[in-house]
């Protein structure tokens, strides 16, 4: 039984996943009313929250202690480093921006920050699975290990349905067109094959440092949520409540997602 082969099956399996989510965006109209993408914004703001905490952070806890590490200690130099990096990110964007202002249509910068945390996030969760799945390999006796592997695979793919909606529709109320929306958020998930197999074939090296790259994912969306998802979602809705509203509702989702599969 060839771990990094199983890694390779079950990562293309969670990355379809976020393709299947993805492909919502064609059953919406091309237009989107602002309500509706405020909603919309809100929602992958929940999605966020709920899968930094319930996919990252506590995983990256157990997975220091189980390592002998600091739990506290790994989580918050990992979270740290995902939020300056983000700052950085987010410097150089605003002045990317600020070039091409006048001179071609861009995604706005939310919307680039969205998929960049979105896409970030599923590299350690793509290890996560290479890594279930090279153990597995380890024990081919223990077929406990290989169902567990198999069930963690399951449930971040579920995870990830929500995740590529609600990167395609924003994309999609930019202007983008569907096709190009939902390739693009389809690739967000692209990493977890990659990363899942090289997990596999350096499980030794990529195990004592999972728990940090958790932490790293986690601090790169709540710094896109609180930064740039939230004050998008509240904009121009005077009155109304659809930002705070879809917020909960993906918040809500996400984390029943990750307790009932975790």
């Amino acid at each position: 039984m060839n771990g990094i082969f199983l890694a390779l099956l079950g990562t293309l399996g969670t990355f379809s996943v976020t393709a299947l989510g993805a492909a919502g965006i064609f059953f919406v109209k091309k237009e989107v009313s602002g309500k509706l993408q405020n909603g919309f914004l809100g929602f992958a703001g929940g999605v966020m929250i709920a899968a930094s905490v319930w996919s990252l952070l506590l995983p990256g806890l157990d997975f220091a202690e189980e390592n002998g590490q600091t739990g506290w200690i790994v989580v918050t130099g990992g979270f740290i480093l995902g939020v300056i990096t983000l700052l950085l990110a987010d410097g150089i964007l605003m002045k990317w921006f600020k070039r091409q202002k006048g001179k071609t249509e861009t995604l706005r910068k939310s919307t680039a920050m969205l998929v960049t945390a979105i896409t970030v996030h599923n590299i350690p969760e793509g290890m996560s699975v290479g890594l279930a799945f090279a153990l597995a390999a380890q024990k081919p006796g223990d077929l406990s290990l290989l169902s567990g592997a198999a069930a963690l695979a399951i449930g971040i793919g579920i995870q990830n349905f929500p995740e590529g909606t609600a990167v395609a529709l924003p994309l999609v109320n930019e202007g983008m067109g569907k096709k190009k929306a939902f390739l693009t958020a389809s690739m967000t998930a692209a990493v977890e094959p990659v990363f899942g197999v090289l997990a596999a074939a350096f499980a030794g090296a990529a195990k004592s440092c999972i728990a940090v790259c958790l932490a790293f994912a986690a601090g790169t969306m709540i710094y896109v949520v609180v930064e740039e998802l939230i004050p998008e979602a509240h904009l121009d809705a005077e009155e109304g409540k659809e930002g705070t509203l879809g917020f909960i509702v993906g918040f809500l989702v996400m984390m029943i997602l990750d307790v009932a599969l975790g």
